[in-house]
């Protein structure tokens, strides 16, 4: 993969063709943002991967000519992503604020169908989030820190007496070495949004790096247009929890693709498509953990986090051969005593294919 300026657009563009044919670029828009261009590399760098793998399903077509000697139909390598951003729900720019996850999936063959065996399907996720107080210009005392969060983390999904099982780890990058805060408060500026103050990025939560462990299994109930899904997952490290919540999903759609769940929303949304999967679905579920540490929030006073932590959600998906498009709602129960409400977020993923 090459990044140079695109000679159509000057914008700087990513490239998964030798050839560089104007057709088989995949425009990334840095050039909107000149601030952004100029800063930190390694911030760039991650900002270019992200953005490449989160419209990854836009050139993933140009992909599959590396794939032309596998059997027809047959999926080796899948990429996708889900963008969550409170914007996109409540519209208030707080909290659990923005997020994008993007993962790649590979090995134990057909990406449709789950092996048998541990470690013969691998999932490679690259995952950023926002947190932020609800004021990022005058945060109140009791308010929680601003957190930006990088996380890279590889899991294995299989089958074992019909469970759908997963377990992996990532290493979680806290801080303001991650570049979040700048990358929000430059992109703020060049759409004349309040960006985060000095006050709220000086004060945001130490530069620190936490081993996560994650595992989960679940159960699929099937039949012609209702997919059923109970579920359990525990998680130690960054925040350590058990959770457990149920899926229904109705129609069309969805039903028997390869699932994959949202970081933050707790969204469904499908990274691998079964041939038969077309039309609507529709989507709900909830869920709840128990907590038992927070790295995100002390453990004390007003910024105690709450044990409970409470989802619910839903969400509509259409999906035909070559398209794909997925918006859902997830409400988010309170996270800390002094949180004054719970908020509403809202997911977005987009697939194309040529």
């Amino acid at each position: 993969m090459k990044v140079y300026e695109c000679k159509v657009c000057n914008f700087d563009s990513v490239c998964f063709n030798s050839a560089r044919k104007p057709q088989n670029c995949l425009i990334v828009i840095l050039a909107t943002a000149p601030s952004i261009r100029q800063g930190h590399i390694l911030l760039r760098s991650i900002f270019i991967l992200a953005a490449a793998y989160a419209l990854s399903p836009f050139s993933f077509a140009h992909a599959e000519g590396v794939f032309k000697s596998k059997p027809a139909g047959e999926k080796k390598l899948q990429i996708s992503s889900v963008f969550t951003n409170d914007f996109l729900g409540d519209g208030d720019d707080r909290w659990r604020t923005g997020s994008l996850d993007v993962s790649a999936t590979f090995g134990g063959g057909d990406l449709r169908e789950l092996p048998e065996k541990a470690w013969e399907r691998y999932q490679l996720r690259f995952r950023g989030e926002i947190i932020s107080p609800s004021n990022i210009s005058t945060p109140s005392a009791t308010d929680r820190q601003y957190a930006g969060v990088l996380g890279l983390g590889l899991f294995t999904h299989f089958q074992k007496n019909s469970y759908d099982v997963y377990y992996g780890g990532e290493l979680v990058f806290v801080g303001e070495n991650t570049g979040i805060g700048a990358l929000q408060r430059n992109f703020h500026e060049e759409l004349d949004i309040l960006p985060p103050s000095a006050a709220v990025l000086n004060n945001q939560i130490p530069n620190a790096t936490y081993p996560t462990v994650h595992g989960g299994l679940s159960k699929s109930f099937r039949s012609e247009r209702r997919l059923i899904r109970p579920f359990a997952e525990v998680q130690a490290g960054v925040e350590s929890f058990a959770r457990v919540g149920m899926d229904i999903v109705l129609g069309g759609a969805l039903i028997d693709d390869f699932l994959l769940r949202d970081s933050v929303s707790g969204q469904l949304v499908s990274h691998s498509k079964a041939d038969d999967s077309k039309g609507f679905g529709f989507l709900m579920g909830a869920d709840a953990a128990y907590v038992v540490d927070s790295n995100y929030l002390p453990n004390s006073g007003t910024l105690a986090f709450e044990n409970l932590r409470p989802r619910a959600r839903a969400g509509v998906v259409y999906q035909q051969e070559k398209f794909g498009l997925f918006y859902g709602i997830s409400w988010l129960g309170k996270e800390f005593e002094a949180q004054r409400s719970s908020q509403v977020v809202g997911s977005l993923n987009i697939n194309v294919s040529f």
